[in-house]
């Protein structure tokens, strides 16, 4: 259970008793999810979740700079979607209320700002109606999305397909664990404890729905020697032009090239590339995360006094 976030209003009022109580009990929690790691991400001001560093110097930063407003969902520290809250005495803030409130979703929110042209996902129905066009693109991917959002995990299970996706893949970040080993857990997890029904994927690399979120990637043949990329002009290239090194995997028996089970030439390293123009658009799609975008620009005091890099010419 996440403490009280109430606190975080006061960043104005970092000595009131009521902020730094809030200080330390979030370090608690924060800690608490760390491991055995002896510093967390840094949510001051100063270090937007950018730094890490140990207890004293994050409870000193907080208490210096103030914490980011907007930083309402802890994901960096351990919070997961739905994780009741510690509702502290008092506590009568209509939007705290609204976040811990049963029945809420932040996979609503998810949609709403992958496609703010649907305004409210939660009200329209999974197809198109009858009497209008067929929908473009970016429509069929909303309504298929949003089917996938509607489709419990299984029969009678009040968690979605899509959330626990996106719950599990954030656990998997947090814990820093491999392809393989969160394979296993998926194939463990549809064998024990789900029923033959279940529509969780049966391996990390059955996400199609995620990728649908943009947080897929493209795959580059790299030489094997780190010389080149095989992309643009050389994207046909067999060999690499600074070293010679043959693009393909061959059989080191027979000196033939090794081919997949689709038939296709396996090369020798792939790289995996996340393009930035789509990242930098999911960033700013998100109103979490363009508020901290903007902060430079709306939220930064301009008074002639330096106060980070931004401030000086």
């Amino acid at each position: 259970m996440t403490p009280s976030k109430i606190w975080m209003r006061l960043v104005d009022e970092r000595l009131d008793d009521e902020y730094l109580e809030g200080v330390e009990n979030f370090l608690d929690y924060a800690f608490s999810h760390a491991g055995r790691e002896n510093e967390i991400r840094c949510p001051c001001i100063k270090c937007c979740n950018t730094y890490s560093h140990p207890r004293a110097l994050v409870s000193s930063h907080l208490k210096v700079y103030g914490i980011l407003r907007n930083y309402t969902f802890w994901y960096h520290h351990g919070e997961v979607a739905r994780e009741p809250q510690t509702v502290s005495e008092g506590q009568g803030d209509e939007e705290m209320q609204e976040e811990s409130a049963d029945g809420y979703d932040p996979m609503q929110d998810l949609l709403h700002d992958l496609f703010p042209q649907n305004n409210n996902p939660t009200e329209q129905t999974t197809t198109p109606p009858s009497n209008e066009e067929e929908p473009n693109n970016e429509a069929a991917k909303f309504y298929k999305l949003l089917d996938n959002y509607n489709q419990p995990l299984y029969e009678g299970c009040s968690t979605t397909k899509l959330s626990a996706l996106v719950n599990l893949l954030h656990v998997k970040n947090l814990g820093k664990w491999s392809n393989k080993s969160f394979t296993m857990l998926l194939e463990y997890l549809r064998k024990a404890f789900l029923p033959q029904n279940s529509t969780l994927p049966n391996s990390y690399y059955e996400k199609k729905t995620i990728q649908e979120l943009g947080l897929s990637y493209r795959k580059i043949d790299a030489c094997t020697n780190h010389c080149m990329l095989y992309w643009k002009e050389d994207i046909n290239a067999e060999s690499c032009k600074v070293c010679g090194a043959s693009r393909w995997k061959e059989d080191k028996r027979t000196g033939t090239t090794m081919h997949s089970a689709k038939g296709k030439k396996i090369p020798q390293k792939t790289m995996r590339y996340f393009p930035l123009k789509p990242r930098l658009q999911r960033m700013f799609m998100c109103r979490k995360t363009a508020e901290s975008f903007r902060w430079h620009a709306e939220g930064r005091v301009d008074d002639g006094v330096i106060r980070c890099p931004a401030d000086s010419k």
